[in-house]
């Protein structure tokens, strides 16, 4: 569920701009330890570090859930679904660059026929490039 905690919210953007994984993840940690119940920052976190977090109760509204299960289909491994389910949360929330991110870095590199690069290349200005490293 979306943070209603100021520093925990302003923690999540500041991920959503980190330069690198490492800044993202940084900056997750600080919003889900100033709101545990965070669970979009939870879930990416989770992704980023591999590390299981705990799952907060609270029921996330449905773009918050789509966005848990892009990320979470991206560090299972899963990269044609996520890419997939990428694919329709973006066409309903229009931006969300911890998503694309996540999912780019996330993607195996023999994973070249799930046409992410195409989507990457219409992705409206809000979303940055995938984080150095990304294959």
């Amino acid at each position: 569920m979306v943070s209603t905690h100021p520093q925990a919210a302003a923690w999540y953007r500041r991920a959503q701009r980190a330069a690198d994984p490492r800044r993202a993840a940084t900056a997750l940690r600080l919003a889900v330890t100033a709101d545990p119940d965070f669970a979009l920052a939870a879930a990416d976190l989770e992704a980023i570090t591999g590390t299981p977090s705990r799952h907060p109760g609270r029921r996330p509204m449905n773009w918050e859930r789509h966005h848990i299960e892009v990320v979470t289909a991206a560090a299972a491994g899963h990269v044609t679904r996520a890419s997939d389910l990428l694919r329709e949360h973006l066409a309903s929330v229009g931006c969300d660059p911890l998503a694309v991110r996540i999912t780019a870095r996330l993607r195996e590199p023999m994973a070249r026929d799930d046409d992410l690069e195409n989507l990457a290349s219409q992705l409206p200005g809000c979303h940055a490039s995938p984080w150095p490293g990304s294959p």
